[in-house]
């Protein structure tokens, strides 16, 4: 590992693992190294989800959404991934000195708002304010607690051969949405944020249970990081068909010009699922059946063997799918 961080250690790729690996694991030792997303506590009243994030995204603003909306969305994604309940966030600003109060206003009132759309509550903060030039105008901490009902267990063990693989919707929106943003392409398209709240729809694959084995939010790096991140926790391989992956074709284009595969873009509205073969249909039925998911897809299933993900690209052909080495695009979220 390089001796100093670099931006590429933000990307959520290899060298952000390698950085958590060799940093993070060794000095705060064996419960923090169970954690994923969010931490699964067995406390007096029954198991509980607890999380913690940071947002420091560029721009603030952008279609579809701001740092205020998606601190929000992206901590309650966190919980619902655990199969938690939100139950209540925290949320922490540190400002740039210089920053306009009515920028931060309007990010504030957007956390609000979502907050009173889905009934969970904001009930803690704080706020420090820094040098001009400490930081990029605002950086949002949050943490959140949920509760997670009887049966649910999402954890990668519980992954096994023949088990089928389920996107809750079109992927690389948010990745796409920013990347053109910042670099000044003009999207002449419905192509947006995906950022929104998903606990809803996950609640609605309770009735499953045990058929749901596990669950993830694929945000950095996207799909691609978090399929690989399952198969070397889980001791699998992993098959995907580029002909199922639901992915808008203005992001098709984009990529292609740009040089990005959608597969490694970042999302902050969709959940992966993992699901028992027999299971998946029904479970597919019930994604579909919210506004959050009706573009939900099968793409692909578990296999016996390496732990690696495998692509069926829509020639016929096979290709690895690898973690990414470096900076995919940094401060997306």
């Amino acid at each position: 590992m390089s001796d100093k961080i670099r931006m590429a250690h933000g990307g959520g790729g290899e060298m952000t693992a390698r950085l958590i690996e060799q940093v993070f694991y060794e000095a705060l030792g064996g419960d923090f190294k169970e954690a994923n997303d969010s931490a699964v506590l067995e406390l007096p009243g029954g198991k509980t989800a607890f999380t913690t994030d940071s947002f420091v995204i560029s721009p603030l603003f952008f279609p579809g959404g701001d740092i205020g909306k998606l601190a929000f969305c992206g901590t309650v994604n966190d919980l619902a991934a655990a199969g938690a309940q939100p139950v209540a966030i925290s949320a922490s600003f540190i400002i740039e000195e210089g920053m306009d109060i009515a920028d931060l206003k309007r990010i504030a009132t957007s956390l609000g708002d979502v907050s009173r759309e889905t009934g969970i509550p904001v009930v803690a903060g704080d706020t420090k304010v820094v040098d001009k030039g400490s930081a990029d105008k605002v950086f949002i901490t949050t943490a959140g607690i949920g509760i997670i009902p009887e049966g649910i267990d999402y954890h990668p063990r519980n992954i096994r051969p023949g088990d089928k693989i389920i996107v809750s919707g079109t992927i690389g929106d948010h990745g796409y949405c920013i990347t053109a943003l910042r670099e000044g392409i003009a999207i002449q398209s419905s192509v947006t944020s995906d950022c929104r709240p998903l606990h809803e729809l996950v609640a609605l694959l309770c009735p499953l249970a045990g058929d749901v084995h596990t669950v993830r939010d694929a945000t950095r790096g996207g799909v691609g990081t978090v399929l690989n991140e399952w198969a070397r926790q889980s001791g699998n391989g992993i098959l995907i068909r580029e002909t199922m992956l639901p992915v808008k074709d203005e992001v098709k284009g984009g990529c292609a010009l740009l040089g990005f595969e959608p597969i490694y873009l970042a999302n902050e509205g969709k959940m992966l699922f993992i699901v028992s073969y027999n299971k998946a249909e029904e479970a597919l039925a019930l994604l579909q059946s919210h506004s959050a998911g009706v573009d939900a897809a099968v793409i692909g299933e578990v296999t016996a063997g390496k732990p690696q993900v495998i692509m069926e690209t829509e020639w016929g052909t096979r290709r690895v799918v690898p973690v990414p080495r470096g900076e995919i695009l940094p401060r997306i979220c």
